[in-house]
């Protein structure tokens, strides 16, 4: 069965990871819904002494006051019935007393009324009949009571028992630490969520979706399968538009939807770092990642950027996004020395982490510029610790891959990368614990014990402190505006 011959049946059977999703946002409101409830029962009942405006109250019999039962009035068009003298009065009311509509033609009448169009309430077993009118011949409608689910179900919903799943796919993906800090948010969360990871090669992915049953929530991607993914997709949002790589994929009913949040990532963790503006940088490598920085270097404002790939060729395909961004953009090979004297703000290095050093900086360079290693394993690489050895500033790809997986959660949980999290803030210091860095993705001295278990600690107070005194929010948005950033 294909992806597509299959969302009927998500939308149906699935998972409702919506419901609990939604929770999220609607916890603090149950109680209110509840009193809401309560009062219109309570304002919908008439007063005990009072006939309702829709049916007369009902009159006692003289002859036993007692009756419960009501004597309906007499029709305009019919006189009503007269209860015959010699029957005795008892306990049970007289059914001459009751007023029968006409019958149908076919029908023949009997002593006994008809069930069929007589209605009759009875009384609860628990009420004792009173000279008062009995409420019950007065309908009202139940009021819908509130379900008292837990947290993470939406009242109203259907709980079903799969629980959502998601995972990182690529090749290689053993070392991926994303599995990790996505069970860290999701247990910060209160999401029973399952995340995994999956060895997947580009030729395979197509089938890999196809066979994807309707528990599926969605997918992190990385190597080699940003660009892969694209046709793959029947919506896409603006930086997967523009960089034509998508590291999210999200599964809402029918639609397969495609998201970029490394952006998002790359702006954040350099907006920790201090780095919030640029006039020029240089990207190393030619890949999905290098067109998610050239997006990010936009956004942060620069001008000019120096492309440096091993395949020129290849590469050229980067020159028109570079330029509908207002990019001057200069590509460039490994092999080519670079002999410009300007120095740029910022170096962002998209490639592997194991790789020798594809570009000589001067130390001057290494000292003035600051360098984003997208790379974390193994760390440091060889790139950072040549600047590292001159004392330049260096952001690790972990604070990379956070930022980015935050708003990957972001994704999954609610469709939107700019839809801020409920407890945000506790959401990104569980993550930070489990990887082990602060904000910018400087290493920290204490790691959370078991990743995807409790985070207090020494982990969590050092992430926290990190927050503090960098001119940016909790997830490392520039203080003036967060909608340009994912």
């Amino acid at each position: 069965m294909s992806r597509t011959s299959k969302a009927s049946s998500r939308k149906a059977t699935g998972v409702d990871a919506a419901a609990q999703i939604a929770a999220l946002f609607e916890t603090q409101r149950q109680d209110e819904a509840e009193e809401t409830a309560k009062a219109a029962e309570e304002s919908e009942k008439p007063a005990p002494d009072e006939p309702s405006p829709e049916r007369p109250a009902p009159e006692v019999s003289p002859e036993n006051p007692a009756l419960a039962r009501p004597v309906a009035e007499p029709s305009p068009e019919r006189p009503a019935p007269e209860v015959s003298p010699e029957k005795p009065v008892s306990d049970e009311p007289s059914p001459e007393s009751v007023w029968v509509p006409e019958l149908l033609p076919e029908r023949q009448a009997t002593d006994e009324p008809s069930p069929e169009s007589v209605w009759v309430p009875e009384l609860l077993p628990e009420r004792q009949a009173t000279d008062e009118p009995s409420p019950e011949p007065v309908w009202a409608p139940e009021p819908v009571p509130v379900q008292t689910a837990p947290p993470a179900i939406l009242p109203g919903k259907p709980v079903v028992s799969q629980r959502p799943r998601l995972a990182v796919l690529g090749s290689p993906i053993g070392h991926s630490k994303s599995p990790d800090l996505h069970r860290a948010a999701y247990e910060v969360l209160g999401l029973d969520w399952e995340y995994g990871r999956e060895e997947v090669v580009e030729a395979a992915l197509p089938a890999y979706l196809d066979g994807l049953g309707e528990e599926w929530r969605g997918l992190s991607l990385t190597m080699p399968l940003k660009k892969a993914v694209i046709p793959l997709l029947t919506d896409i949002d603006r930086v997967a538009a523009e960089t034509g790589a998508a590291n999210t994929v999200l599964f809402d009913g029918e639609e397969v939807r495609g998201f970029n949040t490394d952006v998002g990532g790359i702006v954040r963790a350099l907006s920790a770092a201090g780095l919030e503006r640029v006039r020029y940088v240089h990207i190393l490598g030619g890949g999905a990642t290098a067109a998610s920085a050239l997006v990010a270097a936009a956004e942060l404002g620069a001008e000019r950027v120096d492309l440096h790939v091993r395949d020129l060729e290849k590469s050229l395909s980067l020159e028109p996004p570079a330029h509908g961004l207002g990019l001057r953009i200069r590509i460039r090979s490994f092999l080519q020395a670079d002999r410009s004297l300007d120095i740029p703000e910022l170096v962002i290095s998209t490639l592997p982490g194991d790789v020798s050093i594809p570009v000589l900086y001067t130390d001057s360079t290494r000292r003035r510029a600051v360098l984003l290693d997208v790379a974390y394993e193994p760390w440091p690489t060889p790139l950072a610790r040549a600047w590292q050895s001159v004392g330049g500033t260096v952001v690790s790809g972990l604070g990379m891959l956070v930022h980015q997986a935050l708003l990957q959660v972001r994704v999954f949980v609610s469709g939107d990368p700019l839809e801020p999290l409920p407890d945000e803030e506790a959401v990104l210091r569980a993550m930070l614990a489990v990887a082990g860095v602060d904000a910018a993705g400087a290493p920290l001295e204490a790691a959370a014990d078991t990743p995807g278990t409790s985070l207090d600690g020494a982990a969590v107070d050092a992430a926290a402190a990190s927050l503090d005194g960098v001119g940016v929010d909790a997830v490392g948005t520039l203080p003036e505006e967060a909608a340009a950033g994912a």
